[in-house]
């Protein structure tokens, strides 16, 4: 099973219909009885405002860490990189773990 991006959307609806549980770092899928490993990441949306996309971002998945290695900035729905706002989707990299 390849890696996924969960947004936090979804994971909490997830969670209130019983499909997933979520403890420290671990995200477990109730029917498949598969669990996974979560990292804090993004998904970028869009550019915010009437320029391209530059950095060539839009359609990624990034995590946090790897937006700080960047030297991006995350401010709620948005991330800026170089002189790019971006809106961006919060959520997690799902990494699967053995059965």
């Amino acid at each position: 099973m390849a890696r996924l991006f969960i947004s936090v959307e979804r994971l909490d609806a997830w969670t209130a219909e019983g499909r997933a549980s979520f403890a420290h770092d671990r995200m477990t899928l109730t029917e498949l009885g598969r669990s996974f490993t979560m990292t804090p990441a993004v998904h970028f949306l869009s550019v915010a405002g009437p320029e391209g996309d530059p950095n060539d971002l839009l359609g990624l998945v990034k995590s946090t860490a790897a937006l700080a290695a960047m030297g991006a900035e995350q401010m709620s729905s948005s991330v800026i990189f170089r002189d790019t706002a971006y809106d961006v989707i919060d959520g997690f990299i799902g990494e699967p773990l053995p059965p």
